[in-house]
């Protein structure tokens, strides 16, 4: 259990890991404790899907906002910039070849008789079942474990998000366009990998984790007593 101390006064927060996906994929890593990794080259797309996985700016790592921009034919140049009002452009660069893989979670907040602050129903886009990781210390021990026996570097924490319409300068593979900051990703990457799904085992996980319905995260409520 993670805690915060807020400026007015002293309130529990508490986090959980969520992992939104579809039933079949859910019980499957809940019953064979594993966590499911697959490609970050993967959830980059030119086209976006409804659940919000795929993203077109994904592997970025560097957004340029454009000062000019000019087309030149038969010696002759058009200034697109003067040309266009409100002129605003990006130029976008990315990892072209990755051995990476993700495996990404809602970072969920929850105070104490509350519904959780950041659910959002566009979380269910992502599937109907949810594996629920309560006791983070304890996740974060043995998944670096199991990592490091597989002699896999990683790297975990919560995503950051842009506007691509302002930031101008370097990004890391844990930042994401603001569009998808309901997400409130936690992710964590490992790398040297084939592209190839990788199930990495954190034995126990299921004495730390529960598996609910997606739609029931609304209802989610924690109690504590003095």
């Amino acid at each position: 259990m993670n805690t915060q101390s807020l400026t007015l006064g002293s309130i529990l927060t508490m986090i959980i890991l969520t992992k939104i996906n579809e039933a079949e994929y859910i019980d499957d890593m809940y019953q064979n404790e594993y966590l499911y990794f697959k490609s970050l080259k993967d959830f980059r797309s030119s086209s976006e899907d409804k659940s919000g996985r795929l993203d077109p700016k994904e592997l970025n790592l560097k957004n340029s906002q454009i000062k000019t921009l000019s087309i030149f034919i038969d010696s002759k140049k058009i200034d697109l910039h003067d040309n266009c009002s409100n002129f605003k452009g990006q130029l976008m660069e990315h990892l072209s070849d990755s051995k990476i893989n993700c495996c990404s979670m809602h970072w969920l907040v929850i105070e104490p008789e509350k519904p959780p602050l950041t659910y959002d129903k566009r979380l269910l886009e992502m599937g109907n079942k949810a594996l629920l990781i309560y006791n983070l210390d304890e996740f974060y021990k043995i998944l670096d474990s199991s990592l490091e026996k597989l002699n896999l570097e990683y790297s975990r924490k919560r995503v950051t998000y842009y506007d691509p319409e302002t930031h101008n300068g370097e990004l890391t593979l844990h930042s994401k366009d603001r569009k998808y900051d309901y997400q409130n990703e936690y992710r964590i990457l490992i790398t040297p990998t084939d592209n190839n799904p990788v199930k990495i085992p954190p034995p126990g996980l299921k004495n730390i984790s529960l598996v609910v319905e997606s739609k029931s995260l609304e209802n989610l409520r924690i109690e504590m007593t003095e």
